[in-house]
């Protein structure tokens, strides 16, 4: 019986010095602040310097707290806020923190779930300031005069970082809004508003357009009639001046050989009035038959050879 009871009292003792060896013994990881504490009392934190991070000894009876130092998210539920032009808003806003002073943070709040809830209550008044000073169309516009959306998450979160850092021991790198729209329930009004008065501006625009169409033919028209009308006066000086000078020449042709001149306007006469579907009837003493059968006078020909061109005969001579 003496030797079983000496295995299992020097495996009890193996045991109880490996429980103590483990138990002094911490693992503190890169992404993780550790803070060690004895009896409720914090002795040491490890994880502010690279080098602080890997395997640590401690007290058996020492307690390490291992609090994570990465960047958290946080999205906080909606909120109502009423803008500096009384208009109901829900505002749903995201939060971007990380802890910076590990002790700070575990007398403050000791965990990540008070840290957030408490910082909901510091984010929720800044965002309710900033919006309550500015109108809608600073969060809302397609002025970029106007628009200032940029401005109220920097007011914000510079309102509130100092007392988070201070307060917490966290430090709030960034406020921005995820969403924002009105009240569910004045919604349908809201959008029966919008619609009306985007009707409203179509109409207006339409108006706009109509005028403008009316100037810009108008304008069209009057130039189009000016240009015509200085066309038409063109063409009627072009045309005076032609006749002017047809009829120069025809009376320096009629000035020069009278009887040709007139020879001429009855061959032209007589052109215009026979074809070849026209049928005459004349009687023997007609000059026009004469013309025909025996060509014009030999006399008339004759009678100014240095001036009037010789007509050749159409009928021969005896």
């Amino acid at each position: 019986m003496k030797h079983p009871l000496r295995w299992i009292t020097a495996l009890g003792l193996m045991l109880g010095l490996a429980a103590v060896v483990v138990s002094s013994l911490m693992v503190v990881d890169e992404t993780e602040f550790a803070v060690l504490t004895s009896f409720g009392r914090i002795i040491a934190v490890y994880g502010d310097e690279p080098s602080e991070t890997g395997l640590h000894a401690k007290a058996p009876w020492q307690l390490a707290l291992k609090i994570d130092r990465r960047v958290k998210v946080f999205d906080p539920p909606p909120r109502e806020v009423i803008t500096g032009d009384k208009r109901n808003l829900e505002v749903a806003s995201y939060v971007v923190w990380r802890v910076a002073d590990p002790v700070l943070f575990l007398r403050a709040s000791g965990s990540h779930e008070l840290a957030e809830a408490r910082l909901y209550e510091r984010v929720s008044a800044g965002l309710s300031d900033a919006i309550g000073r500015r109108e809608l169309a600073a969060l809302a516009s397609t002025d970029a005069g106007r628009w200032a959306l940029d401005d109220l998450t920097r007011e914000v979160t510079s309102a509130v970082a100092p007392a988070a850092r201070n307060e917490l021991g966290v430090d709030v790198l960034d406020v921005r809004l995820r969403r924002f729209n009105h009240p569910v329930e004045v919604r349908p009004a809201v959008f029966d508003l919008i619609r009306s008065e985007r009707r409203q501006v179509a109409a207006k625009l339409r108006a706009e357009g109509e005028a403008q169409y009316v100037t810009i033919t108008s304008q069209a028209d009057r130039m189009r009639d000016t240009i015509l009308a200085q066309a038409e006066a063109d063409a009627q000086r072009i045309r005076g001046s032609a006749e002017a000078e047809a009829t120069r020449v025809l009376n320096e042709a009629h000035g020069r050989d009278p009887k040709f001149f007139e020879f001429l306007r009855t061959l032209e006469a007589y052109r215009s009035i026979l074809d070849g579907q026209t049928t005459v009837v004349l009687s023997s003493s007609s000059p026009l038959l004469k013309l025909l059968s025996h060509g014009p006078s030999i006399e008339r020909a004759l009678e100014s050879p240095s001036e009037s061109p010789r007509v050749p005969s159409t009928a021969g001579q005896p």
